[in-house]
């Protein structure tokens, strides 16, 4: 009996990448305390926060050795990403345009959700996840662009399902379409969340901005 042979397409499908960020520890503390200065300097600004504090998108160019060192990191994983879905993206004829900034959520703080307009890629660096056993807390979760009837739920296939939460650790990169909406769980630990968050887009290098 002849075997039926098969190609597959993930027609729609939308990426979600997770990288681990090497030397996570020794670059985290950094972090927290960059974090923490810039909260001492400034009220912050707000955006999808509530209750939880949010810097100004200026930390690519921040001069933290901390900031600096994972701003080459997102940049490195906006890279690979991007390779990893167009093989035959042509990188030298752009310029990737980025903005990122710290979030500090404490005790019930959240991020209702929303998306990223103007970009390309958006993610998250997770610098501080305090955990709590059996909960969501500080979990983000991705409710999708499409409209799928019901009765897909009877495949169990993600592909399919309406909605995907991921409860990341300290040092994981997020990295996912900025076109996807997102929130964040309320944070129910006693520590404080820290996380940088980011935006990016590529930028013919012959255009004016």
């Amino acid at each position: 009996m002849n075997q039926l042979t098969a190609s597959m397409r993930m027609a729609f499908a939308s990426p979600i990448f997770r990288f681990e960020v090497p030397n996570a520890s020794a670059l985290n503390e950094k972090l927290i305390e960059e974090a923490n200065a810039l909260r001492e300097a400034s009220a912050g600004v707000r955006r999808s926060n509530r209750r939880g504090w949010h810097s100004e998108a200026n930390l690519m160019k921040y001069p933290g050795p901390g900031s600096t060192e994972l701003s080459n990191s997102i940049k490195e994983a906006v890279n690979l990403a991007t390779k990893a879905i167009s093989p035959d993206f042509r990188f030298s004829e752009h310029r990737l345009a980025t903005n990122a900034w710290f979030n500090i959520n404490a005790k019930h703080a959240y991020n209702v959700p929303h998306r990223h307009e103007g970009f390309v890629w958006s993610g998250c660096y997770y610098v501080t996840t305090p955990k709590l056993v059996g909960s969501q807390s500080g979990s983000i979760e991705f409710l999708s662009p499409l409209t799928v009837p019901g009765e897909y739920r009877q495949l169990r296939a993600e592909c399919f399902t309406d909605k995907i939460s991921i409860q990341p650790n300290a040092g994981d990169m997020l990295i996912f379409p900025s076109y996807l909406m997102h929130w964040v769980f309320p944070n129910e630990a006693n520590e404080q969340r820290v996380t940088m968050a980011f935006n990016a887009i590529y930028v013919a290098k012959d255009a004016h901005s």
